[in-house]
């Protein structure tokens, strides 16, 4: 298998960005962000793809152009990385290649690391963010017509709901379906959460370390379909906590397993820190936009410890329900306060120099409307993260990534992380009872 880029260009926005537009400033919550691209793939089969008078690649690239000029921030370049974008329309990479082989051979034994080949570039690696573009595309065409969507956004710019959001719009403009309601909005996280003008240059290498560490890292894919993720919320629910959600449940599941694999390789295992990425719009009181544009994410923790035996699956769950009731309006008002600076600051230096803490992070981008991406030729019939963390490259701590399957009935678990406990996990009977580990791509024709 084979895929080979044939050309590589830059799309600018459809209509120039206005003068008094020209400077986006970034919130406090994108300075703490990480600079790293948030890779996802989009699979269309070749059924019914466009009509006989439309390719599909003039298609999204005139499209494109046109959700840049609504997106406007995103065809621009960072002058100054602690603070500021400057919106000079210099364009996005865009991407085309071919593939010698069929979709549905993919589809069929999915090779994760090969899944890289279907990116612009790396994915979850820190990167300068100095004058690098923000977004980069790469539409991959197979054999049999089908094609694969690769996108890259940067993370200091926008978290995994903004990226959803733009790619809706890209799709709807497709249809020529534009109008004032695609609009993001821009002002929503930076008057909430306004930028430190003199972010101290410790912050940012103690954020870098909390996110980033050295060496390759393979990529995993476990599917838990519905059967699995009904006995796990039934396993998990408890009086104080009668309806854990999915996402509760699944979380609850993998670190016990994950605690029971510490505990089998050390005699003093280390301590759990647990982060799981929580939307802050509907938060917010009022909630904000859901096209509010940027990082309106906030990271609730919790400590485990492995070696405590009266936590089990139902404890855990309530821990992970307590740790984000926490977000309540008020407290998320009181995020970009000087005391809450000077917390995360202590917080971040702290957890770098323990040895026995660990660190795994947890995000869902589950609900988030991946699989109504539909440019003309049908939703997509799998939505992938990524392969391998590559090595040479400062790449990102042990990520857990949730993503719904193909067919929208189960949720995949995408991880990131080469440490002991995780090939310990990968063959665990109790794990693997409810996970399969990357299963073929299956319902394609019911979508």
């Amino acid at each position: 298998m084979e895929v080979k880029v044939v050309s590589k260009e830059s799309i600018k926005p459809s209509i120039q960005t206005p003068h008094h537009l020209r400077n986006y400033k970034i919130s406090f919550l994108d300075q703490f962000t990480p600079c790293s691209y948030i890779p996802v793939i989009l699979f269309y089969n070749a059924e019914d793809n466009v009509d006989e008078f439309e390719v599909p690649q003039l298609v999204v690239k005139k499209s494109l152009a046109e959700t840049l000029s609504y997106y406007y921030p995103l065809a621009g370049r960072f002058k100054d990385v602690h603070y500021s974008i400057e919106c000079s329309d210099e364009g996005v990479v865009y991407m085309e290649a071919q593939a010698n082989f069929n979709l549905s051979e993919f589809l069929e034994n999915p090779d994760i690391p090969f899944l890289n080949k279907f990116l612009p570039c790396n994915g979850n690696c820190l990167q300068p963010c100095y004058n690098q573009p923000l977004l980069a595309l790469q539409t991959t065409t197979f054999e049999c017509g089908g094609i694969a969507i690769g996108v890259c956004m940067l993370h200091k710019v926008v978290d995994a709901s903004t990226m959803s959001t733009f790619l809706k719009t890209w799709a709807k403009l497709s249809h020529g379906e534009g109008d004032e309601t695609l609009y993001p909005d821009f002002t929503s996280a930076v008057s909430l959460f306004p930028p430190i003008e003199s972010l101290p240059i410790k912050f940012q290498r103690n954020s870098e370390d909390f996110y980033f560490q050295g060496s390759k890292s393979p990529m995993r894919r476990f599917l838990f379909e519905s059967k699995a993720i009904k006995a796990l919320k039934a396993n998990t629910s408890s009086k104080t906590l009668p309806f854990p959600s999915k996402i509760e449940a699944l979380t609850a599941f993998i670190c016990k397993r994950i605690a029971t694999a510490s505990k089998s390789l050390m005699d003093a295992p280390k301590t759990l820190l647990i982060t799981h990425a929580a939307n802050l719009r509907p938060r917010a009181e009022p909630p904000l936009p859901q096209k509010s544009f940027g990082n309106l994410l906030w990271l609730p923790f919790a400590f485990y410890d492995p070696l405590d035996t009266n936590m089990e699956l139902p404890d855990l769950a309530i821990m992970l329900r307590e740790v984000f009731a926490q977000l309540t309006a008020e407290n998320i008002k009181d995020i970009d306060s000087e005391c809450t600076f000077a917390s995360i600051n202590e917080l971040l230096e702290s957890w770098s120099t323990i040895e026995n803490i660990k660190i795994f992070r947890f995000t869902s981008w589950c609900n988030m409307g991946l699989y109504d991406v539909n440019f003309g030729w049908g939703k997509p019939v799998w939505v992938a993260h990524m392969g391998d963390l590559p090595d040479a490259h400062v790449r990102s701590k042990q990520q857990f990534v949730f993503l719904e399957s193909a067919c929208r009935e189960g949720i995949e678990l995408w991880v990131a992380s080469d440490d002991e406990e995780i090939r310990v996990l990968e063959k665990d009977s109790e794990f693997l009872a409810y996970a399969s580990p990357n299963p073929s791509i299956i319902c394609i024709t019911k979508i």
